[in-house]
């Protein structure tokens, strides 16, 4: 399992929940992050207008996966200005091809108000799927960008680890302030998905990631004489 995304914090944003439960579960798990994420503006430091060191952010995005048994591969290209062109789709493949990736969790690529890095790898990463013989499952997780014209189909149950997400998001201390890192957000948004798609269990207090898929393939049927539920 594989998630390929465009910021540090990104992962962590998208689809910690998800990764950890397949962690658990016992599947291979890596994140995948393209850009080292030095141009986002540091929110403590704004109006000294103090530059990001380019393993500061890294340094977060280790922290925040620390002692999860999740990887995390950085790819160094500079943040803000990604395209989905040749180099991109051919580093993001080959990243794909050596994990063996099986289910990718990457950006939406249809919420048209997000940020450009997202969009680009999102295109790129679906493009170099299509061509990754061992990826079955593609999954484009939820941005937090407004009026972004998302419409999830796949919910992932993350109650148990909610919390982990929340201490996660907080370990990106060059961002602290942002709101879309808030414990307060974090929480709405989980409980929100539900609430849209699975309102029984949103009203049970379950909490969700939510994601569009461009790739769903079922592998595994229980026998009719499975008598489990």
């Amino acid at each position: 399992m594989v998630a390929v995304v465009a910021h540090p914090d990104d992962a962590e944003l998208l689809c910690y929940g998800t990764l950890r439960k397949y962690r658990k579960a016992g599947a291979v798990v890596t994140v995948v992050v393209v850009t080292h994420g030095a141009n986002g503006v540091s929110v403590t430091d704004a109006g000294t207008g103090r530059q990001l060191a380019e393993d500061e952010r890294e340094k977060e995005v280790t922290a925040a996966w620390q002692d999860t048994g999740i990887d995390v591969v950085f790819l160094h290209l500079t943040d803000g200005a990604l395209t989905a062109d040749l180099h991109l789709i051919s580093r993001v493949e080959g990243e794909l091809n050596r994990l063996g990736c099986t289910l990718l969790i990457t950006h939406s690529p249809r919420a048209a108000n997000d940020h450009q890095d997202h969009l680009a790898v999102a295109a790129a990463s679906a493009n170099a799927a299509t061509r990754v013989t061992t990826c079955h499952t593609v999954l484009h997780g939820e941005p937090h960008a407004p009026r972004s014209g998302f419409h999830p189909t796949v919910l992932v149950d993350i109650t148990d680890v909610l919390d982990d997400k929340v201490a996660a998001l907080a370990a990106h201390h060059s961002q602290s302030g942002r709101w879309y890192l808030t414990e307060e957000f974090t929480r709405h948004r989980a409980a929100q998905a539900g609430w849209s798609l699975h309102p029984a269990a949103a009203a049970a207090g379950r909490a969700f990631e939510a994601f569009e898929t461009s790739l769903l393939t079922l592998t595994a049927f229980a026998s009719r004489e499975d008598t489990r539920p």
